[in-house]
């Protein structure tokens, strides 16, 4: 598949839902005007989307991390097959293991997990995940660094996606500042009845202090 001249390895039989996220496709090419010169940390990686983003712009290293050995092979194929030789690691991970143990490495760190809410009934405990890997992203993350960070639970809409990382930020104690909030690309457009199709929410962080 070719997605804005960057070509993925597409799974379709055996991937996760369709094999490759288009409803990213905005907020990857988002990720470029923030990672040129950076060190990037992709986490949940999956493919490697927003890791060939990244180093599309010109990043000094990225790192693609998810627990998935499949899926962190094809996130270095893909990555391999734009940019060979490429300042690339693939990790196979735990992340909130990895953020624990890569502290102030990372200038720009991308959290895009999986959904943690798959109904209503997980709507606590998904919003506490949510808190957990926001306050890892942020105690993880370089002074001055940016935070791509993304919900695609359903059931947590946009309102208490932000209360959860602003009390996340409270917690890490670091000085925040909100860039841009995200959603899913308009190829994946919201009926106005059924406002829970705006399943994708995202907000770009600059880490002041």
């Amino acid at each position: 598949a070719k997605e804005n001249n960057i070509l993925f390895h597409v799974n379709w039989v055996e991937g996760q839902k369709t094999g490759f996220f288009l409803d990213q496709r905005i907020n990857r090419d988002l990720l470029k005007y923030y990672s040129k010169g950076k060190k990037v940390l992709n986490t949940f990686c999956y493919t490697g989307g927003f890791s060939i983003y990244a180093m599309s712009a010109g990043a000094e290293l990225v790192t693609s991390v998810d627990i998935s050995e499949k899926a962190v092979k094809l996130a270095a194929e893909n990555m391999e097959i734009n940019f060979p030789g490429s300042n690339h690691q693939a990790v196979v991970s735990d992340v909130f293991e990895f953020l624990k143990e890569n502290k102030n490495l990372y200038d720009v760190i991308v959290l895009d997990p999986p959904a943690f809410a798959k109904n209503i009934k997980s709507k606590h405990t998904a919003t506490q995940a949510y808190k957990r890997l926001n306050i890892a992203g942020l105690k993880t993350i370089t002074k001055g660094g940016i935070l791509f960070t993304f919900s695609c639970s359903q059931v947590i809409d946009d309102v208490l996606f932000y209360n959860t990382v602003a009390a996340a930020a409270i917690e890490s104690g670091r000085k925040v500042r909100v860039l841009h909030k995200l959603s899913q690309g308009p190829d994946h457009s919201v009926n106005m009845f059924h406002p829970e199709g705006s399943y994708l929410k995202g907000l770009v962080l600059y880490i002041e202090e």
